[in-house]
């Protein structure tokens, strides 16, 4: 083997952050260019993935579902702050910085099932110190454990409706527990840690049973002990499960064949606490039903459950950061500006087809794609952005003027994102012939970072050929989302909304009806939006969840797929808002209206509608957005238990020139996250170039994976010969 003398083209295939956070990894090299020759090839006019938003009518905000950063993203909080630097946008400008763009936020509403409904469960996390901006302060299991009982300590000390033995008696033993930390955690379940926390959930549970006996005269106090004492029991289930099963020094994956709730019943998790909305958070929130069902119980493995539970409560300053925009806008456009800037190329409207196998099978020998839209100043390249209010945004669709076939995408209104789009036409013989780029000359490298979603439909040789990757394709679930959006014409107090919110705090929610079970009102995005002076919202609600997804999508040649699967999403959202929205907001019902008709349903006349004012009840609901993200490139991978073994490393392809990155590959969280495609990223160029090394990947695990069997062992990572910058060889 030697070194090109050349620069190696490498050739990243998808647009989704997975994509980007290669190229951004990749780029951060000294001279890079004297190495690399990259290009990021993307079906349709935008980037983002998952992520990925745009404009509509009235320019307002549309989005796949509902996006943020959890206060935990160690390194997706960092990535954007050095992409906001760079950046470097004027004072004054729309988002200029990264504490423009990025708001925190300490309030989650829960929703608990009690008698016979669901009720409110507010929750504030006391924010700290640590700043977003470099995630090394994360050494793990220690960090996350030693920022639970500093929580703990924090809101006991701004708690003032315990009783105060209780509260006595948690606060001793939690400085104790703090006090044991400088024991190391190697101890495992001999820590003296277990210990005080059995203490506690001794205490818990004699607690619970006074509450019990003393309810009638503790009235509204009684709900705020309870649920402190569920939290409590929660938290303590989930250290001394850490300890006992000691993944200091195992590691997590071990825990992944197990359920997350056998997990924590195994660990002594109280019933009343496991069914309470603490636990479920973690995998409503990561979508974890079975076949996006989520009429049947939640499964995850419970290294999955663990590792994202213990992270999320080690935040980074706040427990959540919003977007102070659509995440086209904060997040998206800038990582593309700076990826242009630093001569990173983008070829768009690039339908991945085929991977094609050498002959030896040992390497991809050739890239085959669909052309969708030729442009007309090829020499420019295609500009995708527009300006919004003075942010470069993602249009609806793409900008035709600047394509051959633009007016007849226009005419058809063409979704170059779908599979089942039926483009290109026989009208466009030319665009049907396969663009082909061969090893060697079009291609060095492949960094194949589409969703694995897509894998059984593009890399049909390489899962026939390799038992991991058809091991992969067959173990971890892509599912189905749905996404809905509102606009209202009544603030959210207007509407009901009980529990004040106190200065950037965002009602968000993971656990109210389902399936749509994640919702949130989002008023601050209002202002770039732009909505007539008559007819202008003041509450713009999300909502998203899993569609449940029994069968096979059929052929892409049946085009009529997306609309039936959008009437799906379009009828299920009107029942959802028919029978739910009373729970949450009473007075947007019918009978808050006029003191008659329904008190759950909608009232749709607060709907606001600017293409049909005139229209009355449920037709105004034609004027909002909603969507299904039925595309093999959108689904969400779920960590069901046992399938974290199934997970290919970056490095782990099998095939001497590509390179994987996505959420779903294996990045020690393997959760589907902004967070674990930032750090697939980090994993795919590593695997290029040695940079960034593994030590800097946060959260990346120290303990080597456990192999599944003799015959399908994981890939250990690349070791590489030189200092860093080492740039991988090519055979």
């Amino acid at each position: 083997m030697t070194q090109s003398t050349a620069p190696q083209k490498v050739a990243i295939l998808g647009g989704g952050m997975g994509a980007l956070s290669t190229a951004l990894q990749m780029t951060s090299l000294p001279d890079w260019q004297k190495h690399f020759d990259i290009t990021v090839y993307q079906l349709g006019w935008r980037l983002g993935g998952k992520c990925a938003s745009s404009r509509g009518a009235d320019e307002r905000i549309e989005e796949h579902g509902i996006h943020g950063f959890m206060g935990s993203y160690f390194n997706a909080l960092p990535m954007m702050s050095e992409v906001y630097e760079e950046l470097g946008r004027k004072p004054g400008m729309p988002l200029a910085t990264f504490e423009e763009a990025f708001i925190p936020s300490d309030f989650t509403m829960s929703w608990e099932y009690r008698d016979g409904g669901l009720i409110p469960w507010p929750a504030r996390l006391p924010p700290n110190d640590i700043p977003p901006t470099d995630g090394s302060y994360y050494q793990g299991v220690p960090t996350a454990i030693a920022a639970i009982i500093e929580e703990t300590l924090k809101t006991l000390e701004s708690t003032a409706d315990l009783p105060g033995f209780i509260e006595g008696g948690i606060q001793r033993i939690m400085s104790r527990a703090k006090a044991s930390l400088e024991v190391p955690l190697s101890e495992g379940p001999d820590h003296p840690l277990v210990g005080e926390l059995t203490t506690i959930r001794s205490l818990v549970a004699g607690a619970a049973r006074l509450v019990d006996t003393l309810a009638p005269k503790l009235a509204d106090k009684q709900t705020d002990l309870r649920r402190a004492l569920i939290t409590l029991d929660f938290y303590a289930t989930v250290i001394i499960g850490a300890l006992t099963d000691n993944v200091q020094v195992k590691g997590y994956d071990d825990l992944d064949r197990e359920n997350w709730s056998d997990w924590l019943t195994r660990h002594g998790i109280a019933p009343e606490t496991l069914a309470s909305p603490v636990p479920l958070s973690t995998v409503n929130i990561c979508y974890q039903s079975p076949d996006g069902d989520t009429s049947r119980a939640a499964v995850m493995g419970a290294g999955c459950y663990l590792d994202w539970t213990l992270r999320g409560a080690a935040y980074m300053g706040s427990l959540i950061w919003s977007f102070a925009a659509g995440t086209g806008e904060t997040v998206v456009a800038p990582v593309y500006e700076v990826l242009k800037r630093r001569g990173v190329k983008f070829e768009f409207f690039h339908k991945v087809e085929n991977l094609v196998l050498s002959h030896d099978k040992t390497s991809v020998q050739e890239i085959e794609f669909t052309v969708q839209a030729t442009l007309k100043h090829p020499e420019r390249g295609y500009q995708p952005l527009i300006d919004v209010k003075g942010l470069p945004s993602w249009p609806r669709r793409p900008l035709y003027d600047q394509l051959n076939e633009g007016e007849y995408l226009r005419l058809l209104d063409v979704d170059l994102e779908s599979y089942w789009c039926g483009w290109p036409t026989a009208e466009f013989p030319y665009l049907k012939e396969k663009k082909v780029l061969s090893k060697g000359e079009g291609f060095d490298q492949i960094v194949f970072a589409i969703s694995v979603g897509a894998i059984p439909y593009l890399c049909k040789e390489l899962v026939d050929h390799s038992p991991a990757w058809k091991g992969m394709v067959d173990n971890l679930p892509a599912l189905t989302t749905q996404a809905m959006q509102i606009w209202l014409s009544k603030d959210m107090y207007e509407m009901g909304w009980a529990e004040p919110l106190i200065g950037n705090e965002l009602a968000i929610s993971g656990t109210y009806f389902c399936p749509p079970n994640g919702n949130g009102n989002f008023p601050g995005l209002l202002k770039w939006e732009s909505w007539p002076a008559d007819n202008q919202p003041r509450a713009i609600w999300y909502f998203c969840g899993l569609m449940a997804d029994y069968e096979p999508p059929p052929p892409f040649t049946d085009t009529d797929y997306p609309r039936r699967a959008a009437e799906r999403v379009k009828a299920q959202s009107i029942q959802y808002l028919q029978t739910t929205i009373g729970t949450m907001l009473p007075k947007a019902t019918v009978r808050a209206a006029n003191g008659l008709g329904d008190p759950m349903g909608l009232d749709f006349s607060l709907l606001v509608d600017t293409q049909n004012p005139n229209a009355q009840g449920v037709q105004r609901f034609d004027s909002q957005f909603w969507r299904a993200n039925i595309d093999p490139t959108e689904r969400y991978v779920s960590s069901p238990p046992g399938s974290v073994d199934y997970r290919l490393e970056a490095w782990g392809s099998g095939y001497s020139n590509l390179v994987l990155a996505g959420d779903w590959i294996y990045t020690g969280l393997n959760v589907g996250s902004f967070e674990g495609a930032a750090m697939s990223g980090k994993l795919a160029s590593h695997a290029l170039t040695a940079y960034p090394p593994l030590k800097d990947i946060i959260g990346y695990p120290t303990v080597p994976r456990p192999q599944i069997s003799a015959d399908r062992p994981h890939t250990p990572p690349p070791s590489f010969e030189t200092e860093i910058p080492a740039i991988r060889l090519v055979g």
